[in-house]
């Protein structure tokens, strides 16, 4: 499809999250080799995409750029709000979202997640960095917060593959 991301049947999952939360670790260690660069059109926003094979499910993941904020003040921002809305051109609108979150830096996440949850849409929270939070001392119980969220919450390290079994499942 030239990475439009309009192939009929192919599920639409966006990842969504502030800057430096690790969606592009999750991304790569997602889709592996199979990941393209783009721009978005008639700008210079950076757009990453990549197929998946989750059990005969085709499955495009598109990496977002990252935001503090779906009221978008920078042209970034606007891109995102644009993408969850369908109004890229070429571009369908996800059928679900993987909010992703640093698990160190959560609090100032949360906006950004209720925001993300408001929209309806199928939506899950990957917490990345659990690994550097239990080694700071701290602790979450992931079961309560999605309780509380109303929403699946998977703890990762992207780059160990750690809880990427419990996504791809998900997903």
């Amino acid at each position: 499809d030239g990475g439009t991301g309009t192939d009929p049947g192919v599920l639409q999952v966006a990842l969504i999250g502030s800057p430096n939360a690790g969606k592009t670790t999750l991304f790569n260690a997602l889709t592996g080799l199979r990941a393209k660069t783009a721009n978005y059109p008639g700008i210079t926003v950076t757009r990453r995409e990549g197929l998946l094979d989750l059990d005969g499910t085709d499955v495009r993941l598109v990496d977002l750029p990252g935001t503090y904020s779906l009221d978008p003040v920078s042209p970034d921002e606007q891109v995102v709000a644009d993408a969850l809305h369908g109004h890229v051109a070429g571009i369908p609108a996800p059928d679900a979202l993987v909010m992703v979150a640093d698990a160190t830096t959560l609090e100032r996440s949360l906006y950004l997640v209720a925001e993300v949850l408001q929209l309806g849409m199928p939506t899950c929270l990957v917490l990345t960095m659990v690994d550097e939070l239990t080694a700071r001392g701290g602790a979450l119980s992931l079961d309560r917060l999605g309780d509380a969220l109303g929403v699946p919450v998977i703890g990762v390290v992207g780059h160990r593959g750690i809880g990427l079994d419990q996504l791809r499942q998900l997903l």
